[in-house]
């Protein structure tokens, strides 16, 4: 086994087609000359840690391009469409089908995933590359977890652990040497315990929010870097192209702003002193109302954008420029704002109900629309003295709107509302 004690061991979760997150964090770790020596994962977590400890970027990126449940799960006809799963009334007449293959098959036939993997996986460049490798997996036999890294396994066999480790509860459970297993994530999810009883004390780990069970990390006497997907998407089996790519590039934009790349809260911003130590705030920007996680932050300017972008639901996975940033957020105001226009340019009896369905939309929390649209709405339909129980609603749910609103203001002219504000008492 080939060790290095400034490397880094690399720790994947399982969290099925959610893993392509560990592709874009490895793009990252890449990027930034990160030494990696060791890679240990389950399931999903499992199978990109052994294509990574192969050395082969592009049999990783041809597995990424042909993920598709076809290629994972043998499905009768009808059930899939554009790569995806697909339910419906139309599946109704092959459901008897599907029924007859679990039960043949002791689970949904994995056949195609195996395929996939053996095609474009090659163990000879696995076993020749001096990366160590392990894999988490549990016996069904005597339902005991087994904790196996390369030298344990026969050669040949690879691919059956990676799918033994991959073995979604309700799949096919493959066979090695005469005993079924099952996918590891119900042992452990994140096999950081595995890389410590290793002897790795220099351990990234890569969480995607999986089902399963994930162990608290000991992390005493080791340096560990957790880096965990800032946004929930997707399920397991969520093979949509374009939610796979944003995916894998979120798990890049994480990477990036744990190691300090990258900063901001629920955005990614490429750091920008000068900006910083040029920005004049208006003196309407409230920044002592920050919200509680920001608190401590002296940077007003990411601050202020980072409120204003939060409030109208400006697209996160993206890396942006302070600049960058701005240009979006005064883009997404301004359209809020021409539809603020169009929608209260209406009759009385149609303002009164629309302030009817603004109240019970705020104080049931359930909303549509960005942040900052309810916002501007009660300031234009409600008289101050009527509106402040539902801005403090509104506010308790999204505190960034203070700051946000204000920058907003400051930066965007309010379009003319023609009717005027009404006294809330014609909504009771």
């Amino acid at each position: 086994m080939y060790y290095n004690s400034e490397d880094y061991c690399l720790v994947l979760g399982g969290g099925g087609a959610k893993g392509v997150y560990h592709i874009g964090v490895w793009q990252a770790l890449q990027e930034m000359g990160i030494p990696v020596g060791a890679f240990l994962g389950t399931s999903i977590g499992a199978v990109i840690a052994a294509f990574l400890a192969q050395g082969s970027g592009k049999s990783l990126e041809r597995l990424r391009q042909e993920i598709r449940v076809d290629n994972v799960i043998n499905l009768p006809a009808g059930f899939e469409k554009d790569g995806e799963l697909s339910i419906g009334l139309h599946t109704i007449p092959g459901i008897p089908d599907l029924l007859a293959s679990i039960v043949s098959n002791r689970g949904l036939d994995t056949e195609p995933f195996r395929r996939l993997i053996g095609d474009n996986f090659d163990e000879d460049a696995l076993r020749k590359g001096g990366k160590d490798f392990g894999v988490v997996t549990i016996d069904v036999t005597n339902l005991k977890p087994r904790e196996v890294f390369l030298e344990d396994m026969e050669y040949g066999k690879v691919v059956d652990y990676i799918m033994a480790s991959s073995a979604f509860p309700g799949f096919k459970n493959p066979q090695i040497d005469g005993a079924a297993f099952v996918d590891g994530g119900i042992y452990d999810n994140i096999p950081y315990a595995m890389a410590r009883k290793r002897g790795y004390r220099r351990i990234i780990v890569s969480d995607l929010s999986g089902m399963g069970r994930t162990r608290k990390p000991q992390i005493d006497g080791c340096t560990t870097i957790y880096i965990k997907n800032s946004i929930d998407m997707g399920w397991v089996l969520d093979m949509n192209r374009d939610f796979l790519n944003a995916f894998m590039l979120l798990g890049y934009l994480d990477t990036m702003r744990t190691f300090g790349r990258l900063v901001g809260y629920s955005y990614f911003l490429k750091p920008d002193e000068e900006s910083e130590n040029a920005y004049a705030p208006s003196p309407s920007i409230p920044f002592s109302r920050k919200p509680q996680y920001m608190c401590y932050d002296r940077r007003r300017l990411l601050v202020a954008l980072e409120c204003a972008a939060s409030i109208l639901n400006v697209e996160r996975v993206h890396a942006y420029s302070y600049g960058e940033l701005e240009t979006a957020i005064l883009k997404s105001a301004s359209a809020t704002e021409d539809k603020i226009a169009r929608v209260v340019d209406t009759s009385r009896e149609g303002i009164i109900t629309l302030m009817k369905g603004l109240k019970e939309t705020i104080l049931d929390g359930v909303f549509t629309e960005c942040p900052y649209y309810y916002y501007r709405l009660v300031r234009a339909l409600f008289q101050p003295s009527s509106s402040g129980i539902l801005k403090r609603a509104l506010e308790k749910l999204n505190p960034e709107l203070p700051i946000g609103a204000a920058w907003i203001a400051s930066h965007v002219s309010e379009r003319p509302v023609a009717t005027p504000a009404f006294s809330a008492k014609g909504t009771e």
